[in-house]
């Protein structure tokens, strides 16, 4: 009992606020306008922020291993090719949406909050890092996914890479944990004032993104796509970390690195996996059945693998 009391503490308080932001969207308190300014708060400002100073303030000593950026990669690959070949019959403008819902971690909107509750600030500075490196395998996969079905008849596949390299190289995310790592290998110090200033605007992060993700559900779309989002959510929320979780003990990567690393894995699909759909021919009615879909469904998962790893020790 004191287990399932200790999960609900951990996991309850993260969707009631993206319950939250669902109603405050339903009522047009969090219109659309306002839902996509949050998230853009969160994405250019508060997350970035967020970010640099957990990387900032977490000793090169105490980063993330080689063997768990390397599982997590690997396994990330592995998964989008196995969903995407599974899904050669289906019609262009789907199968890669299909491959990408599998694979597309919304680490930082959901992924960051449950894990802090988890397992504390503590774990951060490493998630800041595997973020950093993994935000442009997904960019990287993602394009790769969405054009291959249409490589035939799309002239413009080439401007399709250019464009995935130059966001990867302006992300802020990737720019603000990336700067951080440097100011942690260079061992520079955040003056008090300008710390407890980035430590404001980094709390902001993770309440923000959590009322964005629920102002932007529209739970309606899940019932025209409920088999291949249910089929696609299975991947993303079981199968997926658990391909992580194994391979990362096959690299020694074990306890709480092992266990935090696979939680945030665990995060629905990425909510900009639908932008991207959008934007390159892709399904986006799929696209956006997968990323809400998934974020219900998670509630459950997620606490399931936190009962694992309780159980586990």
């Amino acid at each position: 009992m004191h287990s399932l009391i200790e999960i609900i503490n951990i996991v309850l308080p993260v969707f009631l606020v993206i319950g939250l932001g669902y109603f405050l969207g339903a009522i047009g308190f969090l219109g659309e306008g306002a839902s996509s300014r949050l998230s853009r708060l969160v994405f250019y400002v508060a997350g970035p922020v967020l970010l640099f100073r957990s990387a900032a303030l977490t000793p090169l000593s105490q980063a993330i291993a080689l063997g768990t950026l390397g599982s997590v990669a690997i396994v990330t690959v592995l998964t989008a090719s196995a969903v995407y070949i599974a899904c050669v019959r289906s019609a262009p403008p789907r199968r890669g949406v299909l491959a990408q819902g599998a694979m597309r971690t919304n680490m930082v909107f959901v992924g960051l909050p449950v894990i802090e509750n988890a397992f504390g600030p503590s774990v951060l500075g490493p998630a800041a890092i595997l973020i950093g490196l993994m935000v442009p395998v997904y960019n990287l996969l993602a394009v790769l996914l969405l054009t291959l079905p249409h490589h035939a008849d799309n002239p413009e596949s080439r401007g399709n890479w250019r464009k995935a390299a130059l966001d990867i190289l302006r992300n802020p995310l990737i720019l603000g944990s990336m700067s951080g790592v440097l100011f942690s290998a260079a061992s520079l110090p955040i003056p008090i004032s300008i710390d407890r200033s980035l430590d404001l605007i980094a709390r902001m992060a993770l309440p923000a993104a959590l009322l964005s993700v629920g102002a932007s559900m529209d739970l309606g779309r899940v019932r025209i796509e409920i088999v291949p989002a249910a089929l696609v959510g299975f991947v993303k929320l079981i199968a997926y970390p658990a391909a992580i979780y194994v391979c990362l003990g096959i690299f020694g990567v074990t306890g709480l690195e092992r266990q935090f690393v696979v939680l945030i894995n665990a995060a629905p699909t990425a909510v900009v996996s639908a932008i991207m759909a959008r934007e390159m021919r892709g399904d986006e009615q799929l696209a956006a059945s997968i990323v809400i879909g998934t974020t219900i469904a998670s509630l459950f998962t997620i606490s399931a693998w936190i009962a694992i790893f309780r159980l586990a020790g």
